[in-house]
């Protein structure tokens, strides 16, 4: 058994606040690096600060779920927190912007909402089966392919799992690693669940665009991360951000950027 936190609870609130509340998605870092969520909850006084952490869920019993299903639950959990008055932010950076798409989709149905894209990304077979061989590396020198990602999305991720678990027993093993199992396991629920995330991604081919449309601005330093799965470009605003950032943790200064958006509406 992992020591891993796992917690089915997609929302945490940070922050406290009256009204227009900001929800972030975005993900457990295997850093000590703060989340875009803690840094926007520092620095935007008087919003209430919600954290979507699809990852968290998706490292438990449960191995997969759909962006439908994972925007469903946020949703169905905001509502319960007493903090609805006002315009809603929903802060997606990069691979996360389905999801966040999906949540400001669902609650605009009956709010004014705003989906802040930073630096969207969309995942396809090529990202799942990069990061599915940079983490089977992790454990060794495996010879044995990605899964096919047509299959059930469920059977590929137990697939995945096993792939990983075989890799980890057979470097413990062969290195005499055996009190390290228990790190080795907390990296595998880390991956496995990093990995049903993208595929749910990647699966989407809507991009989650089902709800009562959300206004959508995307923050973005390149043309390569201006474009949005599923909407034509008359269809959102891009607001261009003064330099290019390197791919990896969150700076306090992307973060910046993004509190100084939410803080001019």
């Amino acid at each position: 058994m992992t020591d891993v936190d796992l917690d089915e609870s997609i929302l945490r609130r940070l922050s406290a606040g009256a009204r227009d509340p900001i929800l972030v998605a975005d993900f457990q870092p295997l850093s000590p690096a703060p989340r875009m969520s803690q840094m926007l909850s520092e620095s935007i006084e008087g919003k209430p600060v919600f954290q979507i952490d699809p990852i968290g869920v998706l490292m438990g019993e449960r191995r997969y779920a759909s962006i439908p299903e994972l925007a469903g639950e946020c949703v169905e959990q905001f509502r319960t927190s007493g903090a609805e008055d006002g315009h809603t932010f929903v802060v997606g950076h990069c691979s996360a912007s389905a999801l966040a798409l999906g949540v400001a989709d669902l609650l605009a149905a009956d709010r004014a909402v705003t989906a802040v894209l930073l630096l969207p990304a969309w995942p396809d077979d090529e990202l799942v089966v990069e990061k599915f061989g940079e983490y089977a590396a992790k454990f060794g020198r495996t010879t044995r392919p990605c899964p096919d990602l047509d299959a059930d999305p469920e059977h590929v991720v137990a697939e995945i799992e096993q792939i990983f678990r075989d890799e980890m027993n057979a470097l413990a093993a062969g290195r005499n690693l055996t009190d390290a199992m228990g790190a080795f396991g907390d990296l595998l629920v880390w991956y496995r669940g990093w990995l049903a995330f993208l595929l749910a991604c990647r699966n989407d081919v809507g991009a989650g665009r089902t709800g009562g449309r959300a206004a959508v601005t995307v923050l973005s330093d390149s043309p390569s991360t201006v474009a949005v799965k599923g909407l034509d470009r008359s269809a959102y605003d891009v607001v261009a951000l003064p330099s290019s950032y390197p791919a990896g943790p969150v700076t306090a200064e992307l973060a910046e950027h993004v509190a100084a958006y939410i803080r001019s509406r």
